[in-house]
């Protein structure tokens, strides 16, 4: 057996018989249905290249589409019970605690102010609670023990903090781009 009829066999089989291009619109509807019913297993294909691909890309959309509905689906009959499960468990244990036991809205807003503050409050001011005024504490005992002026001490943290000021103020100006031009 020649390896070009290996082929031409090969070819033949898989793919399906194309459909006859001057057939009624019945028929071209009823072939383009199962094409996309049944993608390449269809006993019949389109006879139109862009018909076969924008069929089988049809089919994919749908198939995901499908796919996703009944995943989501899922979550919501998933939901639904742990709600009605849990709505009717807190019932029955305390019907006037549970008054209490779920916040109100007022309650739930008045948290998510708090919150919104706090963390503005920690991504601003961190350095500042996170530790930097007890470390100045800590510096002063230990240079008290040490047998250290108070005055002098004083004196270098104020030199040392207007030069840290300086940098910043130097590095501020030569940031700013107007300062430049």
């Amino acid at each position: 057996m020649s390896p070009s009829t290996s082929t031409s066999s090969a070819q033949t089989q898989a793919q399906p018989p194309s459909d006859d291009p001057g057939s009624s619109r019945l028929h071209k509807a009823k072939v383009n249905l199962t094409y996309l019913a049944l993608g390449s297993q269809a006993a019949v294909v389109p006879a139109s290249l862009t018909t076969r691909s924008a069929l089988t890309t049809a089919r994919y959309a749908i198939k995901y589409v499908i796919r996703r509905l009944i995943r989501y689906a899922k979550y919501a009959f998933v939901g639904a019970a742990v709600a009605a499960i849990g709505g009717g468990l807190l019932g029955t244990i305390g019907s006037g605690l549970a008054f209490f036991a779920a916040p109100s809205i007022g309650v739930g807003m008045g948290l998510g102010v708090i919150i919104a503050i706090v963390k503005f409050g920690w991504r601003h001011r961190g350095n500042h609670f996170r530790g930097g005024i007890w470390e100045g504490w800590q510096g002063m005992k230990a240079r008290a023990e040490a047998g250290h002026d108070g005055a002098k001490d004083e004196a270098m943290d104020a030199a040392g903090r207007e030069e840290e000021r300086r940098k910043a103020e130097n590095k501020a100006t030569r940031a700013d781009v107007w300062m430049r031009a």
